[in-house]
């Protein structure tokens, strides 16, 4: 067995090997041929018989083969047909459709195990049939020739088949529905495992930090426009004119109201007499009041930026000559050079935000991250696209200069190292206690 062993050793391939050591075992032991088969999962496949170079040519002798091999490792013992006296009865029926279709010849196959477990079978057919000596060396051939190829099998075939041995199907490689799922098992294994920073993801816009909405003192009529969004503005600038006239009006009505109560008062000087005075003045008093009134409504008509800035919202432009009412918001004024940012944080996440905690915004309009520091948390929630957010107030300091009003992107705040499990775990028991309280309640 040792000489037949270094020869089957010295060939430079698997199917040499098997060629090499079958035809060495068909001629010690007299055998018409000698088969090898090894197992494929639940299956076994014939891959070397003696004295033929192609088992395409024979398929219909491989398959008998093959079920002679099956019928010998599910049974996971040693078959003879014809089976000898004074030998314990096992199933035959694959066996004895081999010798009939081979021409009569005795049939023995033995089981051939590695680490305990049957990798394939070794099939031999002799005219004669084996005596006890030929079976001997046909047991011997089992235990050391047949896992010699084995191992020289795996050690030749793919990445999948060595797999499919570790994973302990015999050397016979995995199936790909079986290897697929193994790998997904590995890989969630490693996922799951791999240590990863624990990061919130939200929605973030860009405000000015000083940010101002300028409302509709008065019920009228817009007049002019001279700015729209986007554009710059200058402290005292006009940006909306609303119409006078009416006002005008109003002022002129008060005027000559005014020029008649001051005469009725200078008669009432002018006769001396203490009552109609009184009355005369509280009446001059009060028609410079509305005077004055009507006044301070017809400078506020024209409404100004109160800083520096930019107009980031109300676009009058198409909207001349539409009435306004008093306190109606037209324009909206950001400061210029100083930015907040603004994250919508879900109510889920709140509870791990920390003030001073760093985090990366992706804006679709900027061709890197900007980096910014939590200022502040927001106490109270507000309702955003159907669920409840708290605003999360940040400074970008670095990238002043890029950043523009009403920029949105993406904030991904660092809240420190974890695992991927963990935060699997996390979110999936958020989900269950949800769950069930609103089913159980």
């Amino acid at each position: 067995m040792l000489l037949l062993q270094s020869r089957a050793l010295a060939q430079a391939s698997f199917d040499a090997a098997c060629a090499s050591a079958l035809a060495d075992l068909a001629l010690l032991l007299q055998c018409e041929r000698i088969s090898l088969g090894l197992r494929q999962g639940a299956d076994c496949r014939v891959v070397a018989v003696s004295g033929v170079a192609d088992l395409r040519q024979r398929q219909d002798a491989v398959c008998l083969l093959a079920l002679a091999m099956q019928e010998a490792l599910d049974q996971r013992c040693a078959v003879l047909h014809p089976l000898p006296p004074d030998t314990s009865r096992c199933t035959t029926l694959a066996h004895a459709a081999l010798a009939h279709g081979n021409g009569g010849l005795a049939v023995c196959t033995l089981p051939i195990l590695c680490a305990g477990q049957a990798a394939g079978a070794l099939l031999f057919e002799r005219r004669q049939g084996l005596d006890a000596a030929a079976l001997q060396l046909a047991q011997d051939a089992a235990l050391f020739i047949g896992p010699l190829l084995v191992l020289r099998q795996r050690a030749d075939s793919g990445w999948r088949a060595r797999l499919g041995a570790a994973a302990g199907h015999g050397g016979a490689g995995l199936s790909p529905w079986r290897l697929g799922t193994l790998a997904a098992a590995v890989g969630l294994c490693v996922l799951a495992a791999w240590p990863t920073p624990h990061r919130v993801v939200a929605p973030v816009r860009v405000e000015g930090q000083a940010q101002r909405i300028i409302a509709a003192p008065v019920d009228g009529f817009v007049r002019t426009v001279a700015a729209r969004p986007g554009e710059a503005v200058r402290a005292g600038q006009v940006l909306v004119q609303l119409e006078e006239q009416d006002l005008a009006l109003e002022r002129e009505k008060w005027d000559s109201e005014l020029a008649k109560l001051d005469k009725q008062y200078r008669d009432a000087l002018s006769k001396d007499d203490a009552g109609p005075i009184v009355i005369a003045a509280s009446r001059l008093e009060e028609a410079q009041s509305q005077r004055a009134l009507v006044q301070r409504r017809l400078q506020r008509t024209a409404l100004t930026a109160p800083f520096d800035g930019v107009l980031i919202s109300g676009d009058l432009s198409q909207s001349v000559g539409m009435p306004v009412q008093r306190g109606q918001e037209l324009v909206t004024v950001a400061s210029v050079g100083t930015w907040r940012i603004v994250a919508e944080v879900d109510e889920q996440d709140i509870a791990a935000l920390r003030l001073g905690q760093r985090a990366l915004v992706l804006f679709a309009a900027l061709p890197q991250a900007v980096p910014f520091e939590v200022a502040r948390i927001a106490a109270v929630a507000t309702l955003a696209v159907g669920r409840n957010v708290f605003e999360v107030d940040g400074s970008g300091a670095a990238a002043a200069a890029l950043l523009r009003p009403g920029l949105r992107g993406v904030a991904r705040i660092e809240i420190g190292p974890s695992h991927n499990a963990v935060l699997w775990w996390q979110r999936a028991q958020q989900w269950l206690r949800h769950t069930a309280w609103r089913l159980l309640g």
